[in-house]
């Protein structure tokens, strides 16, 4: 009878350990300090045993708002299924501004741009220190929420790069296993190529009304407003890859908003199925999945 009871209290203690554990504080990394910016990434380490793969972060937030600490049901859930997650700070060049039609083009792509060299440079100090932080860079992912989407995807097809060619140099070499988009956009498809694209989950609502789900101003500015931007959204970029026959998958949340941009939130099993898939090499066919 006490061999049951210690048994059964042994099992109820593993289960709250576990509990514990998973809830713990993420390891708080410094990779660059610019000026009087300090840029850090939360590091997730995976709940028991690691299945190999990397994921590293954007949140999202217009440029002027959004912190890594909400991004932790995201990370936490990951975590739990294997994942070696890395959330990263940037620095928000709008913040306490607005990202809106009446904030001028120049600064918007400003905003953009910084967001995107302190998400390359967060990748090379992850990929720099990947043996001691357990990174294998040959399964390392990429994912972004909102402007978090934005910057990946400006960082994979890099409309800044011929300007900053020692920064982004490193990207010649150097390619991410694959990319998670959440209500993302491209502000120009010239950078997209055959031969730089690499596998892609995108998911986006129909009626986003902040980033376009196909080709339009971001934020649907008018053409005479300071803060006029083309973007070319998930079913544009899904769209292009369809007709060059690219591993793309794209979930279309029919009459959806930019709600979307959490749904890293809630579609684990999604996730956890792409990068699988490209981690085992199984062929990707483009396809939309609308729901």
């Amino acid at each position: 009878m006490n061999f049951r009871v210690n048994a059964m209290l042994w099992v109820l203690l593993s289960g709250v350990a576990s509990q514990l554990f998973a809830q713990e504080k993420p390891e708080r990394i410094t990779y660059a300090i610019k000026g009087t910016d300090t840029l850090w990434m939360d590091h997730y380490a995976p709940v028991g045993q690691s299945n190999g793969s990397t994921v590293l972060f954007v949140h999202g937030g217009a440029f002027v708002s959004g912190h890594p600490d909400n991004q932790r049901p995201f990370a936490e859930g990951m975590r739990r299924k294997g994942y070696n997650i890395f959330v990263i700070s940037y620095r928000l060049y709008l913040k306490g501004k607005d990202f809106g039609c009446t904030t001028a083009t120049p600064e918007k792509l400003k905003a953009i741009r910084i967001a995107v060299e302190d998400a390359a440079d967060a990748t090379k100090y992850v990929t720099n220190h990947a043996a001691s932080l357990q990174v294998d860079t040959s399964k390392f992912f990429i994912a972004g929420s909102s402007a978090g989407a934005e910057t990946i995807l400006q960082l994979l097809y890099n409309p800044f790069a011929s300007s900053d060619q020692d920064r982004y140099q490193y990207f010649n070499q150097f390619h991410f296993k694959g990319a998670m988009v959440f209500a993302g956009a491209l502000i120009d498809m010239n950078p997209l190529k055959q031969d730089n694209w690499i596998p892609m989950l995108l998911m986006h609502g129909t009626k986003d009304q902040l980033v376009p789900f196909g080709t339009a101003a971001h934020r649907f500015c008018r053409a005479v407003d300071a803060g006029w931007l083309m973007m070319f959204g998930a079913h544009t970029i899904y769209e292009q890859g369809k007709a060059w026959h690219k591993p793309v998958v794209l979930y279309t949340y029919e009459g959806k908003g930019h709600d979307v941009s959490n749904y890293m939130f809630r579609e684990f099993d999604k996730m956890d199925q792409f990068m699988k898939q490209v981690i085992s090499g199984k062929k990707i066919k483009a396809q939309e999945i609308k729901l």
